[in-house]
């Protein structure tokens, strides 16, 4: 039997929990499902930028007051991040504070939202296949949800984004290129390690958030991050599968990686990864009845790695689409949904990812020097790139549109 609904959500991540949000406020009926169930652990650093402070107040009603009572938030930071190259500081950046949350509480703060404006939260449900034409979810217990329309937000391995079909990603068909995909997808590691003096632990406090680039211990193109954690720093690398140094194993990188920080005896720490979408954000990212936000999408800024922000804009995109969709038609979705998308992300995506390869190319003949150059010469303008103050398109400033539904 097959249960209907008016949107169907896959995954219950900010993305999912956004759209789903955005969707039941309207007073649709939503079906919001995921594999596992909240509380869920995720890896992720956890930073939260100015924008992404903005889009949760105007999606979820979201303040700080209310993540640090209701669970997620942690840390806010002294007003600067530090940038290094190796065991060189090349500068401190100064704009204003990041916030860090607690993924697992976190999202669990973001669902429960959904569920209070009227979302049917349907945990530990696989998605075994998804019919972009029908608007049909298939689930691995053999259940199958139907929906006007259906949204994905299933992550980087996403289950539903198979349902675009093969293509290339600009094609008319709306498939992806599932070659240029798995090219441009980062391998990512990161642990929470204990502070002390002891093997596996980081051998100090951690207050404010590091960046590490272009180091020998930090893959070609891509960071290492040490930021504050809930039970200790976050440590983590992140690069182009395609950009191993020598030819070495990912986790042999990162266990350089931790040597240089100072952890003693690395070898003992049990090591986590995950894939993450570095660059490879699909032109055409909806089809039929479906349409795909966050990591499913491809969704997350290439420079640096911010995906939180970018779940929540797509996923909240996504939804103004479907809203679009139910008033004027099938086509009408997947229109407003791009709309929005490049009016707003694809410009940051695309020009952070220039940015990118320009400072890695640079860092790559010329050494650390551009980079320090480049932060040092403008550190707030920087700053305000990550915050969303400024746009990555060449520090122009930024403002941020939502679509129907959200914040309204």
């Amino acid at each position: 039997m097959v249960k209907s609904y008016d949107v169907v959500v896959a995954g219950a991540g900010p993305a999912g929990a956004a759209a789903a949000a955005v969707l039941a406020g309207q007073g649709l009926r939503v079906a919001l499902l995921d594999r596992a169930t909240h509380p869920r652990p995720k890896l992720c650093g956890g930073l939260l930028t100015a924008k992404s402070v903005e889009a949760l107040a105007r999606i979820f009603g979201l303040t700080l007051a209310d993540l640090e009572q209701r669970g997620g938030l942690f840390h806010q930071t002294p007003q600067y991040v530090f940038l290094h190259h190796g065991r060189r500081l090349l500068a401190g950046a100064a704009d204003e504070p990041f916030c860090f949350v607690d993924r697992p509480a976190f999202d669990a703060l973001l669902a429960s939202i959904a569920v209070a404006r009227g979302a049917d939260y349907l945990p530990g449900q696989a998605v075994e296949s998804c019919d972009a034409a029908l608007g049909v979810v298939r689930l691995r217990s053999g259940a199958e949800l139907s929906g006007r329309f259906v949204i994905g937000a299933d992550g980087a391995n996403s289950v539903t984004r198979r349902a675009l079909g093969a293509g290339p990603a600009g094609g008319p068909s709306g498939g992806y290129d599932r070659a240029a995909w798995r090219r441009d997808l980062a391998a990512a590691i990161e642990v929470e390690l204990p502070v002390g003096g002891g093997p596996g632990c980081f051998p100090r406090q951690v207050l404010v958030p590091e960046l590490h680039v272009g180091a020998p211990h930090v893959p070609g193109a891509g960071y290492g991050w040490v930021f504050p954690g809930p039970r200790g720093p976050k440590v983590g690398i992140c690069g182009l599968r395609r950009s191993g140094r020598d030819g070495r194993d990912f986790g042999a990188i990162f266990l350089d990686f931790l040597r240089l920080l100072g952890v003693h005896r690395p070898e003992s720490v049990a090591l986590h990864g995950h894939p993450l979408p570095y660059g490879n954000a699909l032109a055409r990212p909806a089809s039929g009845r479906l349409l795909l936000a966050g990591d499913a999408g491809g969704f997350v800024e290439p420079l640096f790695g911010e995906g939180i922000f970018y779940a929540l804009a797509t996923g909240a995109h996504a939804a103004s689409g479907v809203l679009c969709g139910l008033k004027n038609g099938e086509a009408a979705a997947a229109a407003e949904y791009e709309r929005l998308l490049a009016r707003t992300v694809r410009p940051e995506l695309v020009w952070s990812n220039r940015l990118r390869w320009l400072l890695f190319r640079a860092m790559r003949h010329f050494g650390a020097g551009p980079v320090q150059g480049f932060v040092q010469s403008a550190p707030a303008a920087l700053a305000q790139m990550v915050h969303g103050r400024r746009s990555f398109k060449l520090l122009r400033k930024k403002t941020w549109e939502w679509g129907a539904g959200v914040g309204e």
